[in-house]
């Protein structure tokens, strides 16, 4: 398997640029924004999540507390190239027997939606992954009626492979394996 382990990869914390952005790893300072998207209720809608029912404050020490010691999940934020914190990709829920991973994206500036900059920020952060880790396969799941979204994901190379719910949420999982990925030149 090319790459590093998991672990080994876990502990990078790069700055990748595409053309439209650049993911780098999470500041306190980002922390403002995350509140205000998970806050935000159409954002939360699309994320098949509840907006945040507690404090800035409390939020804020969450978030340092997350940011000190991440656990299994990998997190950078999304920037435009000029520096305007956008977004975050995300890679979590690591099989290792079966080098697969699940992975999910939030550009949560809404005037930054449908011009490309999240599709620049998964193609990025998907070439980095299969280039640096013993990955080899992704997988991400989005509402089953979330076009827009399913739309980004085929164009980052991302297939339909089933379906699922979790409570009253209807989900279409979707993936794409290392050799898929490097075929399309990520």
């Amino acid at each position: 398997m090319p790459g590093s382990t998991i672990f080994e990869f876990l502990n990078r914390l790069p700055a990748l640029t595409g053309k439209k952005v650049r993911l780098r790893p999470r500041r306190l300072e980002d922390a403002a924004d995350e509140y205000r998207w998970r806050s935000d209720e159409e954002l939360c809608r699309l994320d098949a999540t509840d907006p945040l029912n507690f404090t800035f404050n409390e939020f804020l020490g969450r978030y340092s507390v997350e940011l000190e010691y991440p656990g299994l999940s990998y997190t950078l934020a999304v920037d435009t190239l000029d520096g305007i914190h956008i977004g975050d990709c995300s890679l979590f829920n690591f099989d290792l027997p079966g080098a697969t991973a699940e992975t999910g994206i939030l550009i949560g500036q809404k005037a930054y939606w449908g011009q490309g900059y999240g599709v620049d920020a998964l193609q990025t952060f998907i070439s980095y992954i299969f280039a640096t880790s013993d990955i080899e396969k992704l997988l991400l799941r989005t509402l089953d009626w979330n076009e827009r979204a399913q739309k980004c994901f085929e164009k980052c190379g991302f297939s339909p492979c089933g379906n699922t719910a979790c409570g009253e949420y209807r989900f279409m999982i979707m993936e794409i394996r290392r050799r898929q990925a490097l075929k399309n030149g990520q």
